[in-house]
């Protein structure tokens, strides 16, 4: 961004009056290939040891939340488990359960989908989790997908995947019966602390239909954007959906991040190149392209160009509808790449490198907190869900970096709120 428009919005957002608090949740990251899986660093993706040292040094740093991802099949391709899918995320809500017992004031929040779930099990499932926890369960809503034509789907009888706009249909009326049961028999069973309320609700919010979805039902969106300009965007989007819905109350907008720290910019900088070489191998490439593609590209070279002819269109096109944000239109998406490609000549490895970057913020930890507080300050997000690159340990960098940070700046807590997690997802830092 222009260094003279970011001094100009800080003055602006100076002159608005009180800061706005930043907010964090912590996601657990395992089956995809931004997590370095062989940085020496690199710890297990399922004992049980990781998740608590994840759980609890986000709830040192005071995170919001800490949320897992749902997988209820391995990710297939040309016939095979994906390499990264294999001893792919343990069942969220049994490791959350686990969890409420080795932490005392972070959310847990678990990701179940609406698709292949029953509402009254969901239901006894989280409103025990937030019993357990004494208030801090959330639930991510998510209608499932297919991935590379294989996916949940394949687990469940024949006919019981849905049309995407279905899906939100149905995962509407899904919400509606799990609060139901929830009102119906009491969900703190007068054991919640006072104000704790009901399980949060969480949703990506990304199609038009997840937007939708989202402003009428969550109080967290957790949805990627690229630039801040369209994070603002999405921002005014979310916010309009939700009067419309006939909510008084704001959403509490988080999009997922990930991050590189140095002690200089230059350390950071060449950080973060070799975390980009060391995850977008050639095998790595390969398969993202034809993910993309949908066809065998096992000789192509990864190396040059993009492939010059056109990808199996009904592949891309159910390639696109899958993603969480984004473009939609496969046409218009290839056309991005190829523009992308051309204009900085750069070879397969090197567009995909760009086109999924997850990291963010790449600084020193100042410059990283500074950068924070700018995007929320500016009204393009209220915060972000960490999505650290090593398991378990690369959230206490984070922690003890650039929170401390923040914390300087007073736009972030220093202590939990009184309560469950509702909350924390509420208070405001005065300074």
């Amino acid at each position: 961004m222009d260094a003279e428009k970011v001094d100009a919005e800080k003055v602006d957002a100076e002159n608005r009056g009180p800061a706005r608090t930043v907010h964090f949740g912590a996601f657990y990251p395992n089956d995809h290939h931004h997590t370095l899986w062989g940085h020496p660093d690199a710890g297990s993706q399922i004992e049980f040891d990781a998740f608590r040292h994840f759980a609890q040094s986000a709830e040192r740093g005071k995170f919001d939340f800490v949320f897992l991802a749902e997988a209820n099949w391995l990710q297939e391709h040309r016939g095979a488990v994906v390499d990264h899918a294999i001893l792919d995320k343990p069942d969220s809500l049994a490791i959350l359960a686990a969890l409420a017992a080795e932490t005392s004031r972070i959310g847990l929040v678990a990701t179940i989908g609406t698709t292949f779930s029953d509402p009254a099990n969901v239901a006894r499932q989280l409103a025990t989790l937030h019993y357990l926890s004494d208030g801090r369960a959330g639930w991510n809503v998510v209608t499932s997908h297919t991935t590379f034509g294989i996916g949940a789907s394949s687990n469940f009888r024949a006919g019981r995947m849905l049309a995407h706009a279905d899906r939100y249909t149905q995962a509407q009326g899904f919400i509606n019966e799990v609060q139901s049961y929830w009102r119906a028999a009491g969900v703190d069973y007068g054991a919640v602390p006072s104000g704790a309320g009901e399980p949060v609700i969480v949703q990506a919010g990304g199609s038009p239909d997840g937007r939708d979805l989202a402003a009428r039902n969550a109080e967290v969106i957790f949805a990627g954007r690229r630039s801040i300009e369209s994070s603002r965007e999405f921002v005014r989007d979310l916010h309009t959906r939700r009067r419309a819905a006939g909510h008084n109350t704001d959403l509490v907008i988080m999009p997922s991040t990930a991050f590189v720290l140095g002690d200089t910019a230059e350390e950071a900088a060449e950080r973060a190149s070799q975390w980009r070489a060391m995850e977008m191998t050639p095998k790595v490439a390969t398969f993202l392209l034809e993910e993309v593609w949908g066809v065998d590209l096992t000789d192509f070279d990864v190396d040059g160009p993009l492939p010059s002819f056109d990808p199996d269109w009904d592949h891309a096109y159910a390639y696109t509808r899958g993603r969480v944000g984004g473009e939609r239109d496969a046409r218009v998406f290839i056309e991005g790449w190829r523009a992308t490609a051309e204009q900085g000549n750069l070879s397969v490895r090197e567009l995909l490198t760009v086109v999924t970057a997850r990291r963010d913020f790449v600084g020193t930890p100042k410059q990283v907190a500074d950068e924070i507080n700018h995007w929320v300050q500016t009204g393009a997000a209220d915060g972000f869900v960490v999505n650290p690159s090593v398991v378990p340990s690369g959230i206490d960098e984070f922690v003890d970096r650039v929170i401390p940070e923040l914390q300087e700046l007073g736009v972030y807590r220093t202590d939990y709120a009184d309560g469950g997690l509702h909350n924390q997802l509420r208070q405001v830092v005065a300074r």
